[in-house]
């Protein structure tokens, strides 16, 4: 009892509220931490300061996905006009 169907290309944007900026939120914070984390190092006197951990990047991920606003989310949803 399941049926799947495909989205035209180009569409899913307009359909799918993680497509319309949710994703793009969350990389956008990731990015900003990531880039600090390299501008600490390099201060630091670091000298492979685009090398982290696993754990390190976990850690940015969370934080990043923290950052990501309800009001984000809740503009991606209605953009989709799902709500």
């Amino acid at each position: 009892h399941i049926q799947l169907k495909s989205f035209h290309p180009n569409l899913t944007s307009h359909v799918q509220p993680n497509d319309a900026g949710i994703i793009c939120s969350f990389k956008a914070h990731y990015r900003q931490g990531f880039c600090q984390c390299a501008i600490d190092l390099d201060k630091a006197g670091k000298q492979d300061i685009y090398k982290i951990t696993l754990h390190e990047a976990m850690v940015m991920a969370k934080e990043a996905w923290d950052a990501v606003t309800p009001i984000t989310i809740k503009n991606c949803w209605d953009h989709c006009g799902i709500q």
